[in-house]
């Protein structure tokens, strides 16, 4: 799914984990759900959940996007939008990472409920995801420096190994489909090109389709979202190479090994240069390999503290001298 307003220039838009960034590729048109206005409470057919509307956050093919309070008062996110087996689609796929998580004891999965509001003359399929303040990666990268590519690149090959483990890969990955928090935590968003393993791509988008450079066909394995997170690395660091290469090849002679000499030509990705090769090339086993792999080369380059994180250090550095000297004039004064 993509979404159809335009993206917002500041990178500490709050946003939800059902909702891409708006950026360039993710733009469509929207349902018109005029029953979903501020203040109006959804309550679920089934399961009874009430979610208080409070804003309209997102719009896309599948659904528009909305904040919501639930009735304990917490904050929430709430997809809604017409009968359509893309939606159902979603839920299914969610449903069964959430279930597959609980079995793992992980509890980070942020599908809160699924259900339908009736209104007088139609039932509205809707489900509730926790909400999620983060910037799209790329962003994050610029504000904190290329070198949290290792623990943002990290985050994202453990959650797309947990998809891959409830037997779904992504499919449609690129910038806008990954926040980062505050914290240094990733989520993929927009689980609208989710497909089973197998199962041929249900959405894709150029750059990052293997198929588009000649690398490998449209069936769903783990591969595919591999390769993609290696040309979302291209694209964070050298768009514009990424672009100039681009135009410069016939759909007939792209390949992996162009992605691979670009890649070779960007020094912040130096570092990671063999797993972006492997990845291009589909020579991962999977995408536990791929993510130990990706581990071990951040262990051998450790990055240094993020920007933002130094700043904080400083000032409580500052602030624990300036206690510690309020405290030795104290006890001087005595």
């Amino acid at each position: 799914m993509r979404w159809a307003s335009k993206c917002a220039k500041t990178a500490e838009t709050v946003r939800s984990a059902a909702i891409a960034p708006e950026r360039t590729g993710c733009q469509v048109a929207a349902p018109d759900l005029p029953e979903f206005t501020p203040g109006k409470v959804v309550t679920g057919e089934h399961q009874g959940g009430q979610y208080t509307i409070q804003a309209l956050i997102g719009r896309g093919a599948n659904g528009n996007v909305y904040l919501v309070r639930s009735a304990a008062g917490h904050p929430a996110a709430l997809k809604a939008g017409p009968e359509k087996p893309e939606l159902k689609a979603e839920v299914e796929v969610l449903a069964e990472l959430k279930k597959r998580e609980l079995e793992n004891g992980d509890h980070r999965s942020f599908l809160l409920d699924a259900d339908r509001f009736r209104t007088e003359d139609r039932s509205i399929p809707f489900y509730v995801m926790k909400f999620v303040r983060g910037m799209p990666i790329d962003a994050y990268i610029r504000k904190y420096g290329y070198r949290q590519i290792g623990a943002a690149g990290l985050g994202l090959l453990d959650r797309l190994s947990g998809l891959h483990r409830a037997g779904f890969i992504f499919g449609d990955l690129k910038p806008c489909h990954v926040l980062v928090e505050e914290s240094g935590a990733v989520e993929l968003v927009d689980y609208g090109g989710a497909s089973a393993i197998g199962a041929s791509v249900k959405q894709y988008s150029g750059w990052y389709d293997r198929k588009y450079w000649n690398a490998g066909s449209r069936t769903a394995d783990p591969g595919y979202d591999l390769f993609a997170f290696a040309v979302l690395c291209l694209h964070v660091f050298d768009e514009r190479g990424l672009r100039r290469l681009d135009g410069a090849l016939l759909p007939q002679t792209r390949s992996a090994e162009d992605l691979v000499q670009l890649a070779g030509r960007i020094p912040a990705l130096q570092v990671f240069r063999p797993w972006l090769e492997r990845a291009l090339h589909g020579r991962f086993t999977g995408s536990g390999e791929a993510h130990a792999y990706w581990k071990a080369l951040c262990r051998l380059h450790p990055a240094k503290a993020r920007r933002g994180s130094s700043r904080m250090l400083t000032a409580a550095f500052c602030g624990s001298l300036l206690l510690l000297g309020a405290v030795v004039y104290a006890a001087l004064s005595l």
